[in-house]
């Protein structure tokens, strides 16, 4: 089944959005290396390679469905932050506008009747609820245990980043 030009053009920003993201993942991993924050910078790249992965899916499946793919040009990635919990907060901004994305693609999915769209979508609705969750929880901890002004809480949470596989 041929995609319709309206979500193939959905899926193509997606493809791009998602590119984007990783971008600006690896600009924050490096905003870490740089303060030698080895876990958070890890944390950042496996996030970064992780939506490396997502745009090779939206690729395929729009391949897969004798669709026409786009690249569009990438915008610089924020490089410089006042906190760890403003890089955090600016990762969950980003969450949220990919959910946003996701969810607006599986509507018009639905309104054209297209049910392998759907499904296909349903992975990334399901794994954008994790993200937001996974990142909340950072902010939370790095809230509560006050790690922007709080060297030993730092170290701890840093190690912690680490261990993200």
């Amino acid at each position: 089944m041929k995609l319709n030009k309206e979500l193939e053009a959905l899926l193509n920003n997606q493809i791009n959005m998602e590119l984007a993201a990783s971008y600006q993942y690896q600009a924050m991993a490096a905003y870490f290396d740089e303060r030698a924050l080895e876990g958070f910078s890890k944390w950042m790249s496996e996030q970064s390679k992780e939506e490396v992965e997502h745009s090779n899916k939206f690729y395929n499946y729009v391949l897969k469905r004798n669709g026409k793919v786009e690249f569009f040009a990438l915008d610089k990635p924020k490089m410089d932050f006042n906190s760890i919990k403003e890089v955090f907060e600016a990762t969950l901004a980003h969450e949220e506008a990919v959910t946003a994305s996701i969810e607006n693609i599986h509507k018009l999915a639905r309104e054209l009747g297209d049910y392998g769209a759907e499904v296909f979508l349903n992975e990334f609705a399901e794994e954008q609820e994790e993200e937001e969750e996974q990142v909340q929880k950072i902010i939370d901890k790095i809230v509560s245990l006050d790690v922007d002004n709080n060297s030993a809480t730092l170290y701890l949470l840093d190690k912690e980043m680490g261990t993200r596989e």
